[in-house]
């Protein structure tokens, strides 16, 4: 207490100083000029004077926060300044329980905004909230003349948003990581690349598709299930899986799964694909001719000369995850899928090597040599479909003897 003024010191004594301008913004003398008399009379009357140096030379220039050189003399003015007017710059008792306040409110709001918002809004979030604290403080300094800490707040809503940031980028990371392992069972890594790259082309929930599936069924697997040991016929179907499947992936193809000796995969999900009906008949025409190859080899091992009945089906499918809470995985459900699954065993009546059903042929008429095997009623359903053996593909060179006998065999299913 000065008088009647109160000056708002801290528990030490101190005062926060109210600096008012740059360097000069006192009026400054020069001694010189004193002495010479250049000074007006009257120029120091009912004046407070201090007399210092001001001087580079004098080493009495401070760091202030108003310039890094600035006269010591000069600070004294200013609080004598201060005390006089009571334009005091103070930091209010409740200073310490707002900074608290507000570190406490600006991270737990960003730890609750941040998980329920993307990326982008997320970070205009966060910046909205480093500015208006900001806001709030300059305009209690500039208006109110109250001097808040704004650092601790800050850096609580800077930490906390990186911290935030860098824990779910580790844990997109790792549900990447995971969509990868869950779906390179099923698709070919390209795929998998295309998904994460375009999430807007993935569908995963269940929809109602055009798809083609396909079954792929060993002959006389029981034989040689009796003929070879365990071990060999795991290491048989294993290596007949890698080929398979590889023919599969290269077609873009989804493999649902093996059961047994049976192939089942799908084309056109998780990922469009229209022409999937033509993926489809090229990846039987390929696991054909790889099955071929494989047999040469295989032949000279002493192993079993493979072959494959083989069935393809297009139509409106249910697509999605299905299962339960327990197992779940990607698969297809349908009447069309259980049409395929018949065409697949339809091969062994007509023995044919690849069958497919009237909604691919429609598909694929134009670019594969079809055969047109029966119209016929499948187990399950009332209604008749047309059935066709895929051949090879359009220019694709076939043995003279079967091109005759697929003329033949045209007119005389005609006639």
């Amino acid at each position: 207490q000065m008088g009647p003024a109160f000056i708002p010191t801290d528990e030490r004594g101190e005062l926060l100083i109210n600096y008012l301008g740059p360097a000069k913004t006192f009026p400054h003398i020069s001694i010189s000029d004193i002495l010479s008399g250049r000074v007006a009379p009257g120029t120091f009357k009912d004046r407070i004077v201090l007399v210092g140096a001001t001087a580079m030379g004098t080493h009495d220039l401070r760091t202030t926060p108003i310039s890094p050189l600035y006269p010591g003399v000069e600070i004294h003015a200013t609080v004598i300044d201060n005390m006089l007017t009571g334009n005091f710059v103070t930091r209010p008792k409740w200073s310490k329980i707002y900074d608290l306040l507000a570190i406490i409110i600006l991270g737990g709001l960003t730890g609750i905004a941040l998980p329920r918002m993307s990326a982008i809004k997320g970070l205009i979030f966060a910046v909205i909230l480093f500015a208006a604290h900001i806001v709030v403080a300059h305009w209690l300094f500039v208006g109110q003349r109250m001097w808040l800490n704004m650092t601790y707040p800050l850096l609580a809503l800077a930490l906390n948003y990186t911290s935030l940031t860098a824990y779910y980028y580790v844990t997109e990371e790792r549900e990447r990581k995971k969509v990868k392992g869950t779906f390179r069972q099923f698709v070919a890594p390209l795929v998998i690349d295309e998904m994460l790259e375009s999430p807007g082309k993935l569908t995963l929930g269940g929809e109602e598709k055009e798809l083609t599936v396909l079954f792929s069924d060993l002959e006389k697997f029981t034989t040689y299930s009796e003929r070879y040991s365990p071990s060999e016929m795991i290491s048989i179907l294993s290596d007949y899986y890698n080929v398979m499947t590889e023919q599969i992936f290269l077609h873009r193809g989804t493999l649902k799964e093996y059961v047994g000796d049976e192939i089942m995969a799908f084309f056109g999900a998780p990922l469009d694909h229209p022409d999937h009906a033509q993926r489809a008949c090229r990846t039987a025409l390929a696991m054909r001719e790889h099955r071929r190859a494989l047999g040469v080899e295989w032949e000279k091992k002493g192993r079993p000369v493979l072959r494959a009945r083989t069935g393809i089906n297009s139509g409106p499918m249910l697509v999605g995850n299905l299962g339960s809470k327990y197992r779940f995985a990607y698969g297809v459900l349908g009447d069309q899928v259980n049409l395929g699954s018949r065409l697949e065993g339809l091969n062994k009546m007509y023995s044919s090597e690849i069958l497919i059903g009237e909604n691919t042929a429609r598909l694929v008429k134009d670019e594969f040599l079809l055969r047109k095997i029966d119209v016929v009623q499948v187990k399950g359903r009332a209604q008749c479909v047309d059935v066709f053996e895929l051949v090879s593909e359009n220019g694709q060179e076939i043995p003279k003897k079967l091109e005759e006998a697929l003329k033949e065999y045209t007119a005389g299913y005609e006639a």
